[in-house]
């Protein structure tokens, strides 16, 4: 955690996707000081956008603390594979990431050949750097407030039902949107179902104080920004041409914290939209 005593903040970043020129921009705007801050990218910082390299060179540069995606995942995966490597972190469900199937709106072969190009270009130092990514992280600050409680970080959210971190399923932490009905206790492998975030939402308000959570997350470029009580959902599309956003926290000398939320403009960086810039390196 940053020193409050110095004017330190978190600065936790929704996907990048490769969109270094607005990961930079974005930093500017929130007067980013890597003396004093500390960042965190909440996963698919790579893939997609135009300069993957550069984010990667940047937040190694600032020694960002990053979270797993799927999209790193499954450039880990494809990385070993090519190496004729065992993956030891190949923790996700099949029935999300075999090559077959893939939530991710744009596709499974548009996804995986940029993460081959990926491949290609990063030097062992920016892989290491890929690989020690966690897929969650722990703040046990109440940045939100007592009645929020702590905070986790994960890149597309937690199952309501399962109360240890340590428990979560890897495939739910990286690919999770919706819930199966009736009973919302199974994560869809779809987007059919209610969005994990609302039941989340409301369980945490049958908790006592002292057992709830907030989830701070990326992933749901579809929903977009989402920011409710128990959930911060700070995927904004930067990659179709909405927005990069941040949210920063402060704790003040009285020990309680102050956060806001801070967007910059994207490009669009889909081929598939108007305005589409091609800035692939």
């Amino acid at each position: 955690m940053p020193d409050s005593s110095n004017g330190g903040r978190l600065v936790l970043i929704g996907d990048i996707h490769g969109c270094n020129e607005e990961f930079v921009n974005l930093l500017d705007t929130v007067n980013y000081d890597p003396e004093k801050d500390k960042l965190f990218l909440l996963g698919d910082f790579i893939s997609k956008g135009p300069d993957s390299i550069a984010v990667l060179e940047l937040a190694m540069k600032y020694n960002a603390t990053c979270i797993r995606g799927n999209h790193e995942n499954t450039l880990l995966r494809r990385y070993a594979k090519k190496n004729g490597q065992s993956f030891d972190n190949d923790m996700t469900d099949d029935f999300f990431d075999n090559g077959e199937y893939n939530p991710d709106e744009d596709g499974f072969v548009h996804v995986m050949a940029d993460e081959k190009k990926i491949i290609k270009k990063a030097t062992s130092e920016q892989i290491e750097y890929i690989d020690s990514c966690p897929l969650i992280i722990h703040l046990p600050e109440k940045i939100f407030g007592e009645a929020n409680g702590d905070v986790a970080l994960a890149h597309a959210g937690l199952m309501w039902n399962v109360k240890s971190l340590e428990e979560q399923d890897p495939a739910v932490i990286l690919y999770i949107r919706t819930l199966l009905p009736p009973d919302n206790s199974t994560a869809s492998p779809t987007r059919d179902g209610i969005l994990w975030k609302e039941v989340w939402n409301d369980y945490q308000e049958t908790l006592p104080q002292s057992e709830r959570r907030t989830v701070i997350y990326g992933h749901d470029a579809k929903t977009g920004l989402a920011i409710k009580q128990y959930s911060k959902g700070l995927d904004s599309r930067c990659y179709k041409g909405d927005y990069l956003t941040a949210l920063v926290a402060q704790k003040k000398s009285t020990g309680e914290w102050e956060h806001e939320v801070i967007s910059v403009p994207c490009q669009v960086h889909d081929p598939k939209l108007p305005g589409y810039v091609d800035g692939h390196l």
